[in-house]
């Protein structure tokens, strides 16, 4: 079957276009057209560079007076629909830019403050999971692997099947840091910053948890599609119908959508609960086969056995796909 798709995709490596010159030139054109310094601001902040402008102590002390949390970055309707029509646009043309996506997922119209009054309300009422205890507690997970569960690496007998000896791992094979996770800036309002920052220190977890997921475009795009199918979040939503179009490889774009699509919505159907409603630091000990079927039953124990693999055989697939029409460009200049 690869062989076959490869030789498909070769009949139609000659269809060259300039689109590949013209994105990032639009990209370039509509975001310096469109955007003023309130954003370019905003970004700086984001991007922690050492030299910001500094406004007036006047307007210091405005920004500080409508900060409703430290890292909050208070704009405007206006501002803050053009920060959201910049990240779309970063998302799609530059889907590996976390700051794009981070911004797409805080700043989406109506249906982000909808998603996160309707999630809070769903902690609020949770009795069987962890939702009340996640508003009590407001876990932060950034820090807790490497402060308080190193120790279970010295002893792989004993650990080596729990949460936390997984994650260390998978966080060091796939070169990623919890750390590195930015906090919440654009949403305004403190409770729903908390529970958008909870999401975001997860989503690592719901990585290895919902089967030992690779960190490349194939593997983000399966996660986004099972945060939005089971959490209703709205940057899953888009990004797992979304971005497989940046792809721009027919086989695979099929296999997201008519295959992986629909067994994430069936195994939804059959779940237990919400990933919203886990607090992962209370699991951290507990043995990861056991988690899953706690979360997911048998559904989500026999999905996670297969999914990694399958999705790096994609990965390598695409790579493969890619690799040919280099040699083949390079052959014809």
């Amino acid at each position: 079957m690869l062989a076959s798709e490869i030789r498909n995709i070769r009949l139609h490596s000659q269809k060259r276009s300039f689109i590949g010159f013209l994105k990032p030139l639009a990209t370039t054109v509509l975001t310096h057209t469109l955007f003023n310094k309130e954003i370019v601001s905003a970004n700086n902040v984001e991007n922690s560079l050492d030299v910001i402008k500094t406004p007036s102590n006047t307007t210091k002390k405005q920004e500080d007076t409508n900060k409703l949390y430290p890292d909050h970055i208070p704009l405007n309707a206006f501002a803050k629909s053009m920060v959201f029509v910049k990240s779309a646009l970063g998302s799609f043309f530059k889907p590996n830019h976390n700051i794009h996506i981070n911004q797409l997922g805080e700043t989406i119209p109506v249906w982000s403050n909808a998603w996160l009054e309707h999630s809070y309300k769903l902690l609020l009422k949770d009795r069987e999971f962890d939702g009340r205890d996640i508003i009590m507690n407001e876990p932060d997970y950034r820090h807790i692997l490497k402060e308080k569960y190193l120790y279970v690496l010295d002893d792989s007998r004993k650990y080596g099947n729990t949460l936390a000896f997984q994650m260390l791992k998978y966080l060091e094979k796939n070169k990623i840091t919890l750390e590195s996770r930015e906090n919440v800036h654009y949403i305004d309002n403190i409770a729903y910053a908390k529970l958008y920052n909870k999401y975001r220190q997860s989503h690592d977890f719901h990585h290895l948890v919902i089967g030992d997921l690779p960190t490349s475009i194939e593997g983000e795009i399966i996660v986004k599609m099972f945060e939005g199918i089971n959490m209703g979040l709205p940057l899953g939503l888009i990004g797992g119908l979304v971005s497989p179009l940046h792809l721009k490889d027919g086989y695979i774009i099929k296999q997201l959508y008519s295959h992986y699509l629909p067994t994430i919505i069936d195994l939804n159907n059959k779940m237990k609960c919400n990933f919203l409603l886990i607090d992962w630091s209370k699991y951290l000990l507990m043995d990861l086969k056991d988690i899953r079927y706690k979360l997911g039953g048998k559904e989500l124990v026999e999905f996670s056995e297969w999914i990694g693999n399958d999705v790096r055989q994609l990965k390598k697939m695409r790579k493969n796909v890619n690799k040919i029409k280099e040699q083949e460009y390079q052959n014809h200049v």
